[in-house]
C-alpha cells in the first residue's frame, strides 16, 4: 500500500553512509535508511521532502517512489 513519507536529511552527520530519516504521518514505522541515488536526486539540496513509498517488511524499510507537494506535518 503506498503511504506519504517524510524523508529528512541531517544537517550534519559523521555517519558514514549518511542515512536519513523516513517515516510516514504520526511517526509511523519511523527509520534510518540510506536513500538511493533516485531520491537523492529528487531532493537536491532540501533537507526534507515528501514521496509516495510502500513499506517493505521483509527488509524493515521504504521503497521511495515521486516527490509529492510538502505536508503540514
Amino acid at each position: 500500500m503506498t503511504e506519504i513519507v517524510k524523508v529528512q536529511t541531517p544537517l550534519s552527520t559523521n555517519d558514514p553512509e549518511h542515512k536519513a530519516l523516513v517515516y510516514a504521518k504520526n511517526k509511523h514505522r519511523i527509520v534510518q535508511q540510506k536513500l538511493d541515488h533516485a531520491t537523492q536526486k529528487l531532493m537536491g539540496t532540501d533537507v526534507k521532502a515528501f514521496f509516495q513509498a510502500e513499506w517493505r517488511e521483509a527488509s524493515q524499510q521504504w521503497t521511495i517512489g515521486k516527490r509529492v507537494k510538502d505536508r503540514d506535518w
